[in-house]
């Protein structure tokens, strides 16, 4: 849990990567959501509701029933990703805290949309290649574990780059090479 202190000291800084400010909580509760999940599909971050965008903080009342929905919207997110949200008294006004780690199981999608940081700001990713980039940039993509269909072993195995591999690597010429490409699950 932030402190007061801590608060403070975030809000000097500013807004960035890893903290955005909200004066009060939006009419539509998933705009908030929106930013908790981009954190976690980012390196985690915090989210502060009772501060504007002068870095000045306001404070605000979150009654039960917009607590509640908050919960809720945040509970949306998939997978489930546990968050922390608290109220924390600074200079005598309530700042809502909502704090969120780097997800360990990206990406996490809001209604089925992927959304990231991009510097201060949260953004949706719309295309193929936003999200290609993503999961590449998460290595969630692995270049040398993308399938090759039309890869036909032995027809296409070139068998002196195959023993340059062995050699390279420190493979013992005892290992066949039938469990060479066993091992590196380069065949089904």
């Amino acid at each position: 849990m932030l402190t007061p202190e801590d608060i403070q000291s975030i809000v000097s800084s500013g807004e960035g990567y890893n903290a955005e400010f909200k004066v009060r909580v939006p009419s539509k509760v998933k705009e908030l959501t929106e930013e908790i999940c981009a954190f976690a599909n980012a390196s985690g971050g915090t989210l502060f509701i009772g501060i504007d965008d002068k870095n000045q903080i306001v404070g605000v009342n979150i009654d039960n029933i917009k607590r509640s929905a908050i919960q809720n919207s945040l509970n949306d997110i998939n997978p489930h990703l546990p968050t922390s949200f608290y109220p924390v008294e600074v200079e005598n006004k309530t700042v809502w805290v909502i704090e969120v780690d780097s997800g360990p199981h990206k990406p996490y999608a809001l209604s089925g949309a992927i959304y990231v940081r991009q510097g201060p700001n949260t953004q949706k990713l719309t295309t193929v290649e936003q999200m290609r980039d993503f999961f590449q940039q998460s290595d969630r993509i692995y270049f040398d574990k993308a399938p090759c269909s039309d890869f036909q072993i032995p027809q296409d195995l070139d068998e002196i780059w195959f023993e340059e591999f062995r050699t390279r690597a420190g493979i013992s010429s005892a290992v066949n090479q039938s469990q060479i490409i066993q091992n590196l699950k380069l065949k089904p």
